[in-house]
């Protein structure tokens, strides 16, 4: 028997219409679709159980579709509009107290926090990542630089919140679409980012997703221009705060969801089995514990 393998951040949606709105750029045009049965097929021929889905934005109708056909295998992740961010007059811990009664997600994903300029103890989203605390759900973070200093404060104002650093702990910034259709960035972790990185890493609840490595690199797989990089962040964090996942459907065409799914065993060749089976699963199933349905004998 083997550990469950666990696909800890892609992307599913349909194509623009009036029943499923989202946004649209250069990426992810108005008529492109990622199917859940697409990534389905994908993970069966990879021997992947089991996937955390996260919407393009907070139209996430697909995604609490896709949950609900499937709730044993998938995990979803909600996106923070406007109203949750509180950014509007609504109170947004009712927003997303409603939000979940209609699409109850697994996690959060944010990126702001709140005025650069100012403390997260005047933000206003300070109370929706105490709710979060609460009730067990992880903030999913995609923060652009000048929010790291906030999120570095939130740890330490709400010490029970579980965060997940999406995509290597990656700030975007200056992002341009590659020859493949994919996202790509110049100087991806500048000291800044990898200094506040590291010292995120001292708080237990803080987690890393081992994902995007394709949007960062100048290689093919395994990417071994982000060696040192990598060994950083596995330095700090340990595989038991590190999860893979493919970044589907980014990575469909090129390099495939194939080479994805094995990233952790040829990218992390210093983890012994029972380390790698972490990143390759554990870590995802103790965040999302409803997941281990799905574990196969093999």
């Amino acid at each position: 028997m083997r550990g469950v393998r666990v696909d800890a951040h892609a992307h599913v949606f349909r194509s623009v219409t009036d029943d499923y709105p989202r946004g649209a750029n250069e990426m992810v045009p108005s008529d492109r679709e990622a199917s859940i049965e697409q990534l389905s097929a994908e993970m069966d021929t990879a021997g992947v159980d089991a996937a955390v889905l996260v919407p393009l934005d907070h139209h996430d109708r697909y995604v609490a579709e896709a949950l609900a056909s499937e709730p044993n295998r998938f995990a979803a992740v909600g996106v923070a509009g406007a109203a949750v961010l509180g950014k509007t007059d609504d109170d947004p811990v009712e927003v997303l107290r409603i939000r979940r009664t209609l699409f109850p997600f697994h996690a959060l994903r944010a990126s702001w926090l709140g005025d650069a300029e100012r403390s997260v103890k005047e933000s206003p989203f300070l109370p929706v990542a105490e709710a979060l605390s609460e009730q067990g759900l992880p903030l999913w973070t995609y923060l652009p630089p000048d929010q790291l200093p906030l999120l570095e404060e939130l740890v330490q104002v709400v010490p029970d919140l579980v965060v997940v650093l999406n995509h290597m702990g990656f700030c975007p910034f200056e992002k341009r679409v590659d020859g493949h259709g994919r996202p790509w960035f110049p100087d991806p972790f500048p000291q800044s980012t990898l200094a506040a990185l590291q010292r995120l890493s001292d708080v237990e609840n803080v987690h890393v997703s081992f994902a995007g490595q394709y949007a960062f690199s100048r290689q093919q797989p395994p990417y071994q221009d982000l060696n040192e990089v990598v060994a950083s962040i596995v330095s700090w964090y340990g595989a038991s705060r590190m999860m893979w996942g493919s970044d589907y459907p980014w990575i469909e065409e090129e390099p495939g969801y194939g080479a994805m799914a094995d990233l952790p065993r040829a990218s992390l060749p210093q983890l012994s089995q029972a380390d790698l089976a972490e990143v390759s699963g554990g870590t995802a199933l103790r965040l999302f514990p409803h997941l281990a349905g799905t574990l196969q004998a093999v």
